[in-house]
């Protein structure tokens, strides 16, 4: 029996280290899941910050865009991006699923809004409201 324990703890280690894919806590509120992804964006983990985007191929090809100008800035302003902070000015609830987030940077003052939408993986944001072609 005592053989036994220190085979199935090694193998426990190694099934476990091989998962795939990183785990990201699920956003509980939609606060929660548009400041996850605007502070992962900022500081660059593109990653984490597209866990919390709504994937769809419309949503995918404008995170694109954000993630390709985010990499495109020197290394000062990926530090500046990084060091800015997040005001939260409004958070709007449309209804019990779809909230809508007024916020600013320190770094650009302009307000802008996210569409954060619950889902049964968290809350997410939709980037076809704050980018799409209606605004």
């Amino acid at each position: 029996m005592f053989k036994k324990i220190p085979l199935l703890l090694i193998a426990s280690i190694f099934l476990w280290s091989c998962q795939t894919g990183e785990q990201y806590e699920k956003a509980l509120d939609p606060l929660e899941g548009g400041r996850n992804f605007i502070e992962n964006l900022q500081q660059g983990d593109i990653k984490k910050a597209h866990f919390y985007m709504l994937s769809d191929p419309e949503n995918e090809a404008y995170f694109k865009k954000m993630s390709d100008s985010y990499f495109s800035l020197d290394k000062e302003g990926r530090q500046q991006l990084r060091q800015a902070s997040i005001q939260i000015n409004e958070i709007s609830a449309v209804d019990s699923t779809i909230s809508i987030i007024n916020y600013q940077t320190s770094q650009d003052p302009k307000a802008h809004k996210l569409k954060v939408i619950q889902t049964p993986e968290g809350w997410k944001v939709d980037l076809k409201y704050s980018y799409g072609p209606n605004l």
